[in-house]
C-alpha cells in the first residue's frame, strides 16, 4: 500500500495533503517552463480569476 493510501486509510488528512503536494511538486518540476505558465493560466480560469 502506498504511503498516500496509508495516510488516507488512517484519516491523517494533513499528511495525505502533504503527500499530494509533494507528488504535484515532483511532476511540475519535470515540465518545461512554458508548460507551467500554461498550467497557471488554466488554473486561473477563463476570466483570470481563481
Amino acid at each position: 500500500m502506498s504511503t498516500l493510501a496509508t495516510a488516507i486509510g488512517s484519516k491523517q488528512w494533513e499528511l495525505a495533503a502533504l503527500y499530494l503536494l509533494l507528488g504535484l511538486w515532483q511532476k511540475l518540476s519535470q515540465l518545461p517552463a512554458d508548460s507551467i505558465e500554461g498550467l497557471l493560466d488554466v488554473l486561473e480560469g477563463e476570466d483570470g480569476k481563481a
